[in-house]
């Protein structure tokens, strides 16, 4: 019935939409909150006030139930530990400390096959749900979990992300994500849908242009939603172009709790002068294998009862507090996908300090880099960050970046497997015009993205003339 109807969802009138995403939303609603939901919350709660002592001890067992698991179940973490020399004594008695004993998994390996990472003994007794990313940057990853995993998911946010923010995941709240919810590039307002049934009012990504303002702002005065949600660069675009034209919201949402970019302290003074209330940062993936979030002091806790995070250099060795590194995710919740070591393509730095607030038994990141990206414009004065679904469902697009040589012009560079063809550079064309209306986009295929010394590349790179930059307000 989903797929029917997002097949016909672009051709529906509003009304329709709307209604078609509310009952989905009610699904939605029970598989997030519904269950053992509380009893997950109210771990999360607990362990937010336990020692350093008793948060060690606790991931230690964990970690351990996670890699038997791993041994027993998972064909992947079976072949390549038992090809390596580990053995099931080795993980029974392995430390946290000691996991780099472990080789890392890359990310390659995980979007070649996904079924391959999971639990074989969980697949069989329980109804299975795929979620599928392509990020921004052409990397397609599936990744899969069970219901009940998805509560924990959401419980560790409720307890450490909008409760720190003073809010809760169950207020009513606002989003600005990735789905394509306005189905045209050109289209009239409403640039927003409603989910009656999670109070959510949910915007587009893609049309977040000056003449478009007051159709924003307008929606969220008439919803106002407490807590506002989804990308943090987006948001920021918004909040800019609001005050830019002497306007903000006409009352006070409790936070927002922001994700997929990086909170710099220029953002949150905009996020704040122009939606009256105070920005959280959230770091996160689709994968589920860490989870960082903002105290209320301002700094960036890992919950290592969610995913243990190491950071490490190009040879594999801890880094010193102070020093960026590569991030190596282990996930505890995810019982039927678990991920050992796993490389999320990111680079950050553990802080020196420790937190006013206390909390010592959750590590402070000092920084997360790399999640800034150039900014594309419409020619409408439209401005678009993390250009989700331009690779999404296209597995033989290995990485891909987009250049914007004018308003209407665009080069897509794709690394690319033998079987890449023309049907999946029509698909790409067709989604730029779903999000930009008619621009001329070239494909072209490359051997390799051209990458900076700490081993990433921009996704996005935003080649027009500055006066062009400078009169939309993008100054990237």
């Amino acid at each position: 019935m989903a797929r029917a109807f997002e097949r016909i969802y672009p051709y529906v009138p509003v009304w329709l939409q709307n209604a078609g995403i509310s009952l989905y939303g009610l699904a939605w609603r029970h598989q997030r909150t519904g269950g053992e939901f509380d009893s997950y919350l109210k771990g999360f709660l607990e362990r937010d006030q336990w020692s350093t002592e008793q948060m060690q001890a606790y991931v230690q067992g964990q970690l351990r139930r996670v890699l038997m698991l791993a041994w027993d179940q998972v064909p992947y973490y079976h072949r390549k530990w038992k090809g390596a020399g580990i053995s099931r004594d080795d993980l029974l008695t392995i430390k946290i400390e000691e996991l780099p004993r472990l080789p890392a998994t890359p990310k390659q390996e995980l979007r070649e096959d996904p079924y391959d990472f999971v639990a074989q003994g969980v697949a069989g007794s329980r109804k299975l749900y795929q979620y599928s990313t392509s990020g921004s940057t052409g990397t397609p990853i599936t990744a899969i979990c069970t219901a009940e995993a998805h509560r924990r998911f959401i419980a560790a946010r409720e307890a450490r992300s909008f409760g720190w923010a003073r809010t809760s995941v169950t207020e009513p709240r606002s989003t600005i994500g990735g789905r394509l919810i306005v189905p045209r590039g050109v289209s009239r307002p409403p640039f927003h849908r409603y989910n009656r049934a999670e109070r959510q009012v949910y915007f587009s990504a893609y049309h977040i242009a000056p003449a478009h303002v007051a159709d924003y702002v307008r929606a969220l005065n008439c919803y106002k939603p407490r807590v506002l949600t989804g990308y943090a660069y987006s948001h920021y675009l918004l909040g800019r172009m609001m005050l830019d034209q002497g306007v903000t919201v006409d009352y006070e949402p409790q936070a927002l709790v922001l994700s997929s970019e990086k909170l710099t302290a220029e953002m949150k003074s905009v996020l704040k002068s122009a939606f009256r209330a105070r920005a959280y940062e959230e770091y996160g993936a689709v994968e589920n294998c860490m989870l960082a979030t903002e105290c209320e002091k301002g700094s960036l806790h890992v919950s290592p009862d969610f995913g243990v995070i190491e950071i490490v250099d190009d040879e594999g060795r801890a880094v010193r507090p102070g020093t960026i590194g590569r991030v190596l995710c282990t996930s505890l919740l995810n019982n039927v996908q678990p991920l050992i070591r796993y490389e999320i393509g990111d680079l950050a730095m553990w802080s020196r300090d420790s937190c006013a607030c206390g909390r010592d038994q959750l590590p402070v990141l000092k920084e997360v880099v790399g999640r800034l990206e150039d900014v594309v414009i419409g020619r409408d004065g439209r401005q678009m960050v993390r250009f989700h679904g331009i690779y999404l469902g296209l597995p033989n697009i290995l990485e891909g970046q987009v250049i914007q040589k004018s308003l209407d012009q665009f080069c897509v560079r794709v690394v690319v497997r033998p079987e890449f063809g023309h049907r999946e550079e029509e698909v790409i064309r067709r989604r730029f015009d779903e999000r930009l209306g008619a621009v001329d986009v070239q494909i072209e295929r490359v051997a390799n993205l051209l990458r900076t010394d700490r081993g990433k590349f921009r996704a996005v790179i935003c080649n027009l003339p500055p006066e062009i930059r400078s009169s939309t307000g993008n100054t990237n």
